[in-house]
């Protein structure tokens, strides 16, 4: 069935679907690859419903039915053309399975909402954050790994010409902090304390000043994952493979770096982390000095923009989560405003 053609649907509908709404949107989705698992389970509900099928033949494949309203047709057709070419450049990443017409994504209907199903190959191994267990010396070892990739996906990007049609988001000074920025209006998040959104108002007409100022050519601004964290690389002994290209989309190659790092922002550790984040990147690209004062500014933004992220999500029932967040978040825009780092 074409991607734009009807959509399957499930039995169950209601105004907010459980797992096995989602078990049964998946597996009537799965049809249209040719699949009849033999078990399906939920690995995730986050900003994606992700579930594992195990297939009759011992094979096993993972099922992705994405956020409504999220990445439009057309940018996660685009998807798949850039995740296949850095799979053709030797980068690892998890790679897109076509259904039986050759297509990428069926349309469902899940309590109401249209979401695309997508099926990609299974990576064996675990998240790097649980393999780890956010042990220093695993996970500043693994850093060094982590730059190496963000160097790889670079060098792809300044060589790569996208096909006619391509289509992703932009994490430029607009998307990020402008007046309706890609993950919400951070300074109008409901439940701050006034003094929070009066830094967060503040800190938005800084940070888009400065960021408007920067380039946006080649050499520093392409094709970026952004969100290359610790939870979207799959361990599996020493080798690393990139998952979840959701947020992939056009930005700068420092902020890619930047997401990186913001998980170990409060560890203490995260000097070190830094370090070996950056001499890795080093081993594959030359990274200038004034990028590296521009991941600073990018951690602040980071921070800025988790906020609105889990504001705009209450179903993952992280308001605490979402205290500490805008914490963090406060004490990064105050220190940009006082010094710019």
């Amino acid at each position: 069935m074409p991607e734009s053609e009807h959509p399957a649907t499930e039995p169950r509908c209601g105004e907010r679907p459980g797992p096995e709404d989602f078990l049964a949107a998946a597996a009537l989705a799965a049809r249209h690859w040719g699949f009849e698992p033999a078990s399906m389970e939920i690995l995730s509900i986050s900003e994606n419903v992700v579930c594992q099928a195990a297939l009759p033949d011992g094979r096993r494949v993972v099922v992705r039915l994405h956020r409504p309203g999220y990445n439009t047709l057309d940018e996660l057709r685009s998807e798949v053309q850039w995740v296949e070419s850095l799979a053709a450049s030797g980068v690892p990443v998890s790679r897109p399975v076509p259904a039986l017409d050759g297509s990428h994504y069926v349309p469902v209907e899940v309590g109401g909402e249209q979401r695309f199903v997508g099926v990609v190959d299974w990576v064996d191994g675990q998240p790097l954050e649980s393999v780890t267990d956010l042990d220093p010396d695993l996970v500043i070892e693994h850093y060094g790994q982590i730059g190496e990739l963000a160097a790889r996906i670079r060098q792809h990007s300044t060589v790569w010409e996208p096909p006619t049609g391509f289509v992703r988001r932009r994490w430029d000074a607009d998307g990020l902090v402008g007046d309706d920025p890609l993950w919400g209006r951070f300074w109008e998040v409901e439940g701050l304390s006034g003094s929070q959104l009066a830094v967060f108002v503040a800190a938005r007409a800084a940070l888009h000043r400065d960021l408007s100022a920067q380039p946006t050519g080649i050499d520093r601004f392409g094709l970026i994952h952004a969100d290359l964290h610790l939870r979207n690389l799959m361990a599996d002994g020493e080798r690393l493979t990139v998952i979840d290209f959701d947020d992939a989309g056009f930005g700068w190659y420092a902020y890619e770096l930047a997401v990186a790092l913001h998980h170990a922002l409060d560890e203490p550790w995260y000097g070190e982390a830094r370090e070996e984040l950056f001499t890795g990147y080093r081993r594959r690209q030359r990274l200038a000095e004034d990028e590296v004062q521009l991941v600073d500014a990018f951690l602040c933004v980071r921070s800025l923009l988790v906020v609105a992220w889990l504001a705009a999500r209450p179903e993952l029932g992280m308001h605490a989560h979402l205290e500490l967040v805008a914490g963090t978040a406060e004490t990064m825009a105050k220190a940009y405003l006082d010094g710019g780092s």
